[in-house]
């Protein structure tokens, strides 16, 4: 089987590639990419004319939800909604229940990620840090790592005891496994919904303050310099966590982070009172955090773009806003705030965007993904963008079973048309609309 995707701009960080030409799919992996290539034989072409060819999209940080929340998500779902959003390969947490800390539910996610049903799209899983997510002691972090974990992290309930937190890294630097966390100092959070501000001293609602999630990135940074340990801060939300990233680095600590699109395409004035699908955590912040984390993504202090899918069912959001869960969907909407918002708007060029979305959060759990180059991954991974298409994002016509989110109705610009996991995993409607036949 030979698949030809023809006229596309091919953006591939890797190999720093932003060319006009083509790229094949033979026997389910990749074959040419260059300007000009042997074009005859193909079993179907595409004409990606005015789109990008890229990398399929790497998410370090997706909910799948299964085992024990099947009704909010399941590894089916997910990685239908992944092919739909663009990424060929996400990472999936281990807030689960039970809780991935163990090697038979790391093969149960690897085994149900296998099965025809998922797809084709690559799950990676992420272990749990301590047993049972407990934040006192560290699970059996060997055997994980045998079976096949790419980081360790307690996710949405981070460690609170520092001499815990450095013993879990000096064993992950002993196993060169890079440790995610969550920043925040829950003493100053109980109960709270929102961003500690103007906004939640006029609603009424107690808000979480910026200093809870500086306070644990700054902790973990320096465990990260005294062990050696690579750290993963997941979803960056205030300008001060930027700074103290930033000086991290500077100070040679083996630290890397990540954004959301929604934290840098909205903030907490946006929200309409007590709208339970605006409520994360880490909250929607302020135009200074956000001035802030456009200027990390542009100077490369923020590493890479992560979505944190984190779905939930309809009657958990539809309460009072105090007793919803946290959690926003990701995953469909992604590409489409990200380009809108950042690349459309000059924050950074298409292939820097790309390198956020693929390379990089490739690169920083060394995951065979995120390249267009023949045989650097298992299969070809491959998306086809069309950058200015414009639409409107409709939790309803999804495939994840979350429907939580604050872009709902939002007009957006740029969308995955076509995602290649080996063989083709997902052609957009819109594709269909625009490019009615497949050339054979």
């Amino acid at each position: 089987m030979r698949i030809l995707l023809k006229n596309g701009r091919i953006l591939d960080p890797s190999q720093d590639l932003d060319i006009v030409g083509s790229v094949t799919i033979v026997n389910d992996q990749i074959g040419d990419v260059g300007e000009k290539i042997d074009e005859s034989g193909a079993d179907e072409v595409y004409d990606c004319a005015g789109m990008w060819i890229t990398p399929g999209l790497v998410d370090l940080h997706t909910h799948l939800r299964e085992p024990g929340f099947s009704y909010k998500e399941t590894i089916v779902t997910g990685t239908q909604s992944a092919a739909a959003g663009g990424y060929t390969t996400i990472c999936c947490m281990p807030n689960t229940d039970p809780p991935l800390d163990n090697p038979a539910l790391i093969d149960f996610i690897l085994d149900q990620s296998a099965s025809p049903e998922a797809g084709g799209i690559f799950v990676a899983p992420i272990g749990a840090l301590t047993r049972g997510m407990d934040g006192q002691h560290p699970s059996d972090l060997a055997a994980l790592r045998r079976v096949g974990i790419v980081a360790a992290s307690d996710d949405a309930y981070p460690i609170q005891n520092s001499q815990v937190m450095m013993r879990c890294m000096e064993i992950c630097r002993q196993l060169d496994l890079p440790v995610a966390t969550h920043c925040e100092d829950t003493s100053l959070t109980e109960g709270a919904g929102m961003n500690e501000g103007a906004v939640s001293a006029m609603l009424g609602l107690k808000g979480m303050p910026r200093t809870a999630e500086e306070i644990q990135a700054g902790r973990n940074c320096m465990l990260s310099l005294e062990t050696n340990c690579p750290l993963h801060i997941l979803h960056v939300s205030t300008w001060g966590t930027v700074e103290i990233i930033r000086q991290a680095k500077r100070l040679g600590a083996p630290v890397t982070c990540e954004v959301c699109p929604h934290h840098f395409a909205l903030i907490d004035e946006d929200m309409p009172p007590f709208d339970t699908n605006y409520k994360m955590s880490p909250p929607l912040r302020t135009q200074k955090d956000v001035d802030t984390l456009l200027q990390g993504i542009a100077d490369g202090t923020i590493d890479c773009i992560s979505t944190d899918h984190a779905p939930h069912a309809a009657h958990e959001k539809d309460q009072p806003f105090d007793e919803a869960p946290f959690g926003i969907v990701g995953l469909e909407s992604a590409i489409g705030v990200t380009l809108t918002y950042l690349t459309h708007r000059n924050i950074v060029s298409p292939l820097e965007t790309i390198r956020r979305l693929t390379t990089r959060p490739a690169e920083i759990f060394r995951l065979d993904a995120g390249t267009l180059k023949p045989g650097r991954t298992p299969v070809a991974q491959v998306t086809v963008i069309d950058p200015d298409v414009e639409w409107v994002f409709d939790v309803n016509k999804t495939f994840s079973k979350g429907k939580n989110s604050p872009f709902q109705g939002t007009r957006l610009k740029g969308k995955a048309m076509l995602t290649f996991s080996g063989g083709e995993v997902y052609r957009d409607a819109l594709w269909q609309s625009r490019r009615p036949k497949v050339q054979v």
